[in-house]
């Protein structure tokens, strides 16, 4: 099964099974275009994968989170995880494939912020790939790929994970219905009938992240799908309680890697 190829580009679609790429040292690295309305239904690799938008937005499922990927922010798929793209609009990403040997490699799926420098090095393979047989080379580029994608700051999953416990999934409710609601843990732990020290230390078993840090991402994750949607970044600052374009700015580009791209104004 493979997606359906994308008019507008020359490159080949990509193949959802890893082995119809071979294997070039630690990493097959390639790259390409999605229209609006790709998708690419649930399915799995037998190698890690990794990938990242270097135009456009992504919304990719696994492990049962949605994660948004923008320019800047990628994602990596361990071997065997089931998961699904889709693009609202069109994109373009840089990606490769990991061999099972290559170590070290995250075990689960991270999002990670996309360092220049990891940038720059898929592009070096990616050129590279084109007719060099410098294998020692593409091995040197392999683990420098490897070592910057362990060691870039992880920034979650942008659609937190929802609390399994009645108080807590109410308050997570209404926020998500109010994401501009300021961050108020004592009246949190009010209305969930609970200590301030117990709600935090609930919230962070059931969720794996701190209230600030779930409220955070939660935003970032609403400001995508607004972003996708072309909502002006003074509109989206204002709805999700910023108090300015450039409070908002900073904030994403904090969490997401790199600053959002979007209309001033409406």
């Amino acid at each position: 099964m493979k997606p359906s190829p994308t008019p507008d580009s020359d490159l080949p679609p990509v193949p959802t099974r890893s082995a119809d790429l071979p294997v070039s040292a630690a990493l097959s690295v390639f790259s390409g275009r999605q229209d609006a309305g790709y998708h690419d239904p649930p399915h799995s690799h037998d190698r890690g994968q990794f990938s990242y938008r270097t135009e456009g937005f992504a919304l990719v499922k696994a492990a049962g989170r949605a994660i948004f990927l923008a320019p800047g922010r990628g994602v990596w798929i361990p071997a065997g995880v089931i998961h699904e793209v889709t693009c609202r609009g069109s994109a373009a990403y840089n990606a490769f494939y990991v061999d099972g040997a290559a170590r070290p490699q995250p075990a689960e799926v991270r999002v990670i912020a996309v360092s220049p420098l990891l940038h720059a090095l898929v592009e070096a393979m990616l050129v590279d790939g084109q007719g060099t047989q410098d294998v020692a080379r593409q091995q040197r580029l392999s683990d420098l790929i490897l070592d910057e994608v362990m060691r870039a700051s992880d920034v979650g999953m942008m659609a937190p994970a929802m609390p399994r416990s009645p108080g807590l999934r109410a308050i997570c409710d209404q926020l998500s219905r109010e994401p501009a609601r300021p961050l108020d843990l004592d009246g949190w732990a009010h209305e969930a009938g609970m200590s301030r020290r117990s709600f935090t230390r609930l919230f962070r078993e059931e969720t794996g992240l701190s209230p600030g840090e779930w409220h955070q991402q939660l935003r970032m994750h609403i400001a995508d799908t607004w972003l996708a949607q072309n909502v002006s970044l003074q509109k989206i600052s204002f709805r999700l309680g910023y108090g300015s374009t450039a409070n908002f700015t900073r904030a994403y580009a904090r969490t997401c890697g790199a600053p959002p791209k979007g209309r001033q104004v409406s």
